[in-house]
């Protein structure tokens, strides 16, 4: 797990630069690779996870001098690959998945990318070639972004594992995407290849990009697609048990293959849990450090806390367990910036908040953790997915039954305990009548078409809405199986996967998430309704699976949300939300309507709506517009005061 950066024609000051803005995602080692005869230069800093030893330092040459890759992420089937590789008489000097990701990448080429199972982002150089091949993982798990900046002492192109190396570069355009902005509006996450920067673009997850280094083009090629890749199960819910069990242990082994103590984010719910168990039979020797947020203050913060029943489900596996005490009363201003430093733009999730604590506190113990992210979307373990299949019953009933359910709706406020519920409630009767696409994405999403309008401007379009919405017409005829091709090609990557990347490796810590090995994933997808939802059951297809091997009160937990009490983080701090907000001085007002960011603001200060989340979201989006003017600031005045 690492930093990687790369420039095409960049000086050395230049990718020293972009290497610093790095470090923090690798302290053990960092070199730089420079290639005179391509104008190619590699950075990479190093957290070291397999073979410790400085040989495995990178960026990694070929002895042939030919081939240099600079590698972010774990190969996890390595191990079978350097067997395959050994047998046509392959030589290693290494322990470590770089050199085995460098000699098949150096005998495959680019098409040697899709036998990798793993979360990846890296650049290969082919001196011989003159090209240099990048690409990232399957599902999105670690991050690539580049550029092509403009200037006389600008690269001609450069890429890094994070924005901020990019957008502190001389001719890349900072200028704001308005269409990002609209993405971002709806979902508080932008997905690639869109970034909120006009002038960088994000990989997406499961392409790959090859550039010749004489003729610059961006054009990524899709070498993985989960869509097409989805079978159809034959066999009941017995033998979906048996399958998901055993893909589940094979994914949990690769998953703790490390040369360092491995850890688990546990909570009292089912995933985190499954992981723990499965750990416990495929490694049953493995000392696995468990790690839980404990929360405390408000009601509603005490009403979502897990911690006993983690710490239960830790002592019944013999696991060693830690609590971190989560509920400080931290001022808005500190929380947003803390976001927009991790992010390098806004980001609305505030399970970041939660999970950047928690990676501090395991980094103390250790250098990777395991959590269990993708469980839910994979195995329809959401209210939404239920609701999706009794939509398309309720919605048969005529239109006036429809239009009364929603008015009746709208009256209920959303507050007190229940304003999660009754919010979920009044979006759910909204809906009836309509397509079960619109009506998914409008559940997943913060702001529908209408108010998109009234904050943007009439010709707002979310270009990923409409991607997400072909998608899962597509595949219309199984609403579960189109609901999970939505979350996964936008929701996991570029929110719960960048959530992990970030908070992760700001400490840093390498964070593995089980229930997103590809192979899982296309099993997972191919079951029918029929075996993933059951009557009065939660994920029946993982408790069928492992259901005797979890801890005593696991099957049948209410869930609880990860994220923090916003709601009532909000309500004490009101004063200070208005002012970022609505305020005189408020950032917004460059790039929101007022009228549209002040109604969405009283509606949650009265109780009418818990839109909560998206406002937490503007104020990281506030936070970012501030920074980013004053850096537009700061450099004007470098220039203006640069001698003549």
């Amino acid at each position: 797990m690492c930093g990687i950066a790369g420039s095409i024609r960049g000086s050395r000051a230049v990718l020293e630069g972009m290497r610093a803005r790095l470090a923090h995602r690798g302290p053990d080692a960092s070199h730089i690779h420079e290639d005179p005869a391509t104008g190619v230069r590699l950075a990479h800093t190093r957290f070291a996870i397999l073979d410790l030893d400085a040989r495995s330092n990178q960026p990694f040459v070929s002895p042939c001098g030919r081939f240099a890759l600079t590698f972010n992420g774990e190969i996890y089937n390595y191990v079978e690959l350097r067997a395959r590789l050994a047998r046509l008489g392959a030589t290693f000097t290494t322990t470590s998945d770089t050199e085995v990701l460098l000699q098949w990448l150096v005998r495959h080429g680019a098409d040697g990318v899709a036998d990798l199972e793993g979360m990846f982002a890296f650049a290969l150089l082919d001196r011989a070639r003159r090209t240099l091949l990048l690409a990232r993982d399957p599902i999105g798990e670690k991050p690539l972004y580049y550029a092509f900046p403009v200037g006389a002492d600008a690269p001609d192109f450069a890429f890094a594992s994070e924005i901020q190396p990019l957008a502190a570069l001389d001719g890349v355009d900072t200028s704001l995407d308005q269409d990002a902005l609209a993405d971002w509006l709806r979902f508080l996450y932008t997905a690639a290849p869109r970034t909120m920067y006009r002038g960088i673009r994000e990989l997406a997850p499961g392409h790959r990009l090859e550039i010749s280094v004489d003729a610059l083009s961006d054009r990524p090629v899709r070498y993985y697609d989960l869509e097409r890749r989805i079978g159809t199960f034959d066999g009941d819910a017995h033998d979906a048990a048996r399958a998901f069990r055993t893909a589940f242990h094979d994914s949990v082994r690769l998953r703790l293959r490390s040369d360092v103590p491995v850890g688990l984010f546990l909570s009292g719910g089912l995933d985190s849990n499954a992981i723990l168990a499965a750990a416990r039979a495929v490694e049953p020797q493995a000392r696995l450090e468990t790690f839980t947020a404990r929360w405390s203050g408000s009601r509603e913060a005490r009403d979502r806390d897990e911690s006993i029943a983690a710490a239960a489900a830790a002592r019944f596996h013999g696991a060693p367990h830690h609590a971190l005490d989560f509920g400080a009363d931290e001022d808005l201003g500190v929380a947003a910036e803390r976001i927009v430093n991790l992010f390098g733009v806004p980001f609305g999730n505030s399970t970041a908040l939660v999970q950047d604590q928690l990676a501090r506190e395991a980094s103390r113990l250790g250098r990777v953790a395991l959590v269990g992210d993708g469980g839910d979307e994979c195995l329809a373990g959401y209210p939404r997915h239920r609701a999706l299949l009794l939509q398309r019953t309720l919605s048969q009933l005529p239109g006036p039954v429809h239009g009364l359910s929603s008015a009746i709706a709208a009256l209920v406020p959303e507050r007190g305990a229940n304003a999660a519920r009754v919010r979920r409630a009044r979006s759910f009767l909204r809906s009836l009548g309509r397509p079960l696409g619109d009506a998914f994405l409008d559940w997943t999403g913060y702001v529908d078409d209408a108010s998109l309008a009234r904050a943007l401007g009439p010709r707002a379009q979310s270009a990923q809405h409409a991607e997400m919405l072909a998608l899962f017409e597509r595949n219309a005829d199984d609403p579960l199986r189109a609901a999970a091709l939505v979350d996964l090609r936008s929701f996991v990557p570029f929110n719960l996967m960048t959530s992990a990347d970030r908070t992760g490796m700001a400490h840093p810590l390498e964070l593995r998430a089980p229930f997103l090995a590809p192979p899982l994933v296309e099993l997972a997808l191919s079951f029918p309704a029929a075996i993933k939802l059951r009557l009065g059951r939660v994920k029946p297809v993982l408790t069928d699976a492992l259901g005797d091997s979890l801890a005593p009160g696991v099957v049948g937990r209410a869930k609880q949300p990860f994220n923090p009490p916003v709601r009532g983080w909000l309500h004490k701090h009101l004063g200070e939300l208005e002012d970022v907000l609505v305020g005189p001085r408020s950032e917004l007002r460059h790039v929101l309507a007022r009228d549209w960011v002040h109604r969405e603001f009283e509606d949650f200060k009265s109780g009418k709506r818990d839109n909560s989340t998206l406002l937490w979201g503007l104020v990281t989006l506030a936070q970012w517009c501030g920074k980013k003017r004053s850096s537009v600031r700061e450099r004007t005045l470098s220039v203006h005061r640069a001698p003549i």
